[in-house]
């Protein structure tokens, strides 16, 4: 199964089992960035179709390896929210031969919360999946899907459309809020306030292993308070705080972080889409043979929860590869 995403493409391959119960075999994923190719006129380009084509053809590549051949690919707000839809699945299956099942909104929300109690006994509450096209918002009660709902705001699409470099000026970041004013007012939403709240996906993970390393609080914590996510949120749209100070990224199987603070930066931060274990340095700009003071001297590593661990010196930037198995 593929889910083809507005920033990641995720395959995941099961085994279903004679009771229909089943199991997850792996998953791969692609940071495809299809939202990226959406221009002005909310149309889907062909260099977007074209990276999407590659990244299933690639997928299907890889289960032939291992003897299967169904792949069934959904798209969600990364094919619904466009203009010409139906000539992105058109094109699509012509060169790759996969049909793509463009699920609704409503649809989206419903799947989610249907994942998510596989493992979660909420019955009563709300859940909410920030995407990088879109937000998906549901309310159940006593087991039962009351509303479901999609909004047209979400991570990527505000940044793209709202800021200008890498972190939002002020007047961006009242933009931002805006955009999420505005598409909230819109929705459908409970008048009670829901005393629970279970966020899933790629973000939700993401700010919960920021609070987690921030709080101290065990990897397997899967609780944040109100008061937690409120210090969290003030802390990182503080314009001079050293957390905005550091960028982390990962291409090609390599990690790269930049501290562009005046200040030893201990890292703690979430990665996704890489190995755990100790990572080697490729390159440092601190190193004597760019002119640096050879100021590094703590290992990096990922840890079994996904976070990056080590030390960064001031105005440092490093290009890390996890070390060689023995």
């Amino acid at each position: 199964m593929v889910d083809l995403g507005s920033n990641t493409i995720r395959l995941s391959a099961y085994n279903v089992l004679d009771n229909g119960d089943f199991d997850l075999l792996f998953s791969e994923k692609e940071m495809a960035g299809i939202v990226n190719y959406i221009n002005e006129e909310g149309l889907l380009s062909r260099d977007g179709i074209d990276k999407a084509c590659a990244v299933l053809a690639g997928f299907r590549t890889l289960l032939g390896h291992f003897g299967m051949s169904e792949m069934h690919v959904f798209a969600t707000a990364s094919l619904r929210n466009i203009r010409n839809t139906d000539e992105a699945v058109h094109l699509i299956r012509r060169r790759t031969g996969l049909t793509v099942d463009v699920i609704s909104g409503e649809t989206e929300a419903k799947l989610g919360y249907y994942g998510a109690m596989l493992k979660n006994d909420m019955r009563t509450g709300a859940m909410f999946d920030i995407g990088g096209g879109s937000t998906e918002i549901l309310e159940c009660r006593d087991g039962e899907i009351e509303q479901a709902q999609s909004l047209a705001v979400g991570s990527l699409n505000l940044f793209n459309e709202c800021v200008s470099k890498i972190w939002p000026k002020k007047e961006e970041l009242k933009a931002i809020i805006r955009r999420v004013e505005e598409a909230l007012e819109s929705a459908d939403l409970p008048e009670e306030r829901a005393e629970r709240a279970c966020g899933i996906g790629g973000t939700a993970r993401a700010v919960l292993k920021i609070s987690n390393a921030y709080f101290g609080k065990d990897a397997e914590n899967r609780v944040i308070l109100p008061e937690e996510m409120q210090e969290i949120t003030e802390l990182l749209c503080k314009r001079n705080d050293q957390a905005r100070k550091l960028i982390v990224f990962t291409r090609g199987g390599l990690l790269f972080a930049f501290n562009f603070g005046s200040e030893r930066a201990l890292l703690s931060l979430p990665i996704s889409g890489l190995e755990s274990g100790d990572y080697d340095i490729l390159l440092s700009t601190d190193s004597g043979e760019y002119g640096g003071f050879e100021r590094i001297d703590a290992p990096f590593s990922i840890d079994e929860s996904g976070l990056l661990r080590g030390a960064l010196s001031e105005r440092t930037a490093v290009a890390l590869k996890r070390k060689e198995k023995a």
